[in-house]
């Protein structure tokens, strides 16, 4: 009778098995984002002077704030430069391990390591392969002739490593998922490209990219959000230097947080960086789906 009564009312005897764990996951969520936003409505030094509510105050001074204008530009160049370049090798490789060829189980698996290394070791890792007296990459250099540079201590090469070993590290990610988009194309599409004499580029541009554009939007989606939040290596191997050259937007929020002790306008960026985060996934989700119905 009472379970009569629970499937009248619209309560599936499934929700009670899931309601404990979505409201541990909700809860976990949802406190600390409600907690943020309500911090960036105040002026909230971390220790000293006491809190004062200043509305709007925090997100309105970002804009009229040139360090942090010029972090998220740094930030938005390392998305334009790094996220190219990783769908480009991740693709071609993808194609490469779609072929069998000796050894291509083992070299699959190999080429997947870099992902799997944390951010900071990774920072770590760049950062003692650079040293200027002791790296193997400067030893290198040296050996093939090149002077030797102080990597990280010049601007414009720092955040060139940065960007060296994001993609370094990351590419693998847009070959699981472009090798796995591979598995799902039809090969008779390829062979009967062949047969009519498509050729390499052709057959790539006119059936393997419009078949791959969901896998290919999604993996970019993931990317992007995941690189604006972009932290541990760089702070390893940079700190934000030399200067504020390598001080990308992430890093600022947690200069302004524990270093100015301002925990109000912290937390009014990483508001600002989470919206920023939704509004590409929900657009770059959106593309998915209309391409899935078409």
């Amino acid at each position: 009778m009472d379970e009569n009564k629970r499937k009248r009312r619209g309560f599936p005897p499934s929700l009670y098995f899931i309601l404990p764990a979505t409201l541990t996951v909700g809860i976990i969520v949802a406190f600390p984002l409600f907690y943020a936003f309500f911090m960036s409505l105040f002026n909230w030094p971390l220790v000293g002077a006491q809190r004062t509510f200043i509305g709007l105050g925090n997100y309105l001074s970002m804009f009229e704030d040139n360090e942090f204008i010029n972090s998220v530009l740094r930030q938005v160049g390392v998305v334009v430069i790094a996220v190219p370049i990783e769908l480009i090798i991740g693709f071609f490789v993808a194609i490469l391990f779609d072929r069998k060829f000796p050894g291509s189980k083992i070299l699959r698996s190999l080429v997947l390591l870099p992902a799997f290394v944390l951010p900071v070791l990774s920072g770590l890792t760049w950062r003692l392969m650079l040293a200027p007296q002791y790296g193997p990459l400067t030893y290198l250099m040296q050996i093939m002739g090149f002077p030797n540079q102080a990597w990280l201590a010049n601007p414009q090469l720092a955040y060139a490593t940065v960007i060296i070993q994001d993609v370094w590290r990351m590419w693998p990610f847009m070959f699981a998922f472009i090798y796995g988009g591979l598995m799902n194309v039809p090969k008779e599409l390829i062979e009967a490209a062949k047969i009519d004499g498509s050729g390499f580029w052709n057959t790539i541009l006119k059936i393997l990219l419009p078949v791959l554009e969901p896998t290919i939007a999604i993996a970019v989606m993931f990317r992007i959000v995941d690189i604006l939040r972009i932290f541990p290596e760089v702070y390893v191997m940079t700190g934000g230097g030399p200067g504020d050259a390598t001080m990308l937007f992430s890093l600022y929020i947690q200069e302004q947080a524990f270093s100015f002790f301002n925990i109000g306008y912290a937390s009014a960026m990483s508001m600002l960086l989470l919206a920023v985060s939704i509004v590409i996934a929900i657009f770059l989700a959106k593309n998915v789906f209309e391409a899935n119905e078409s």
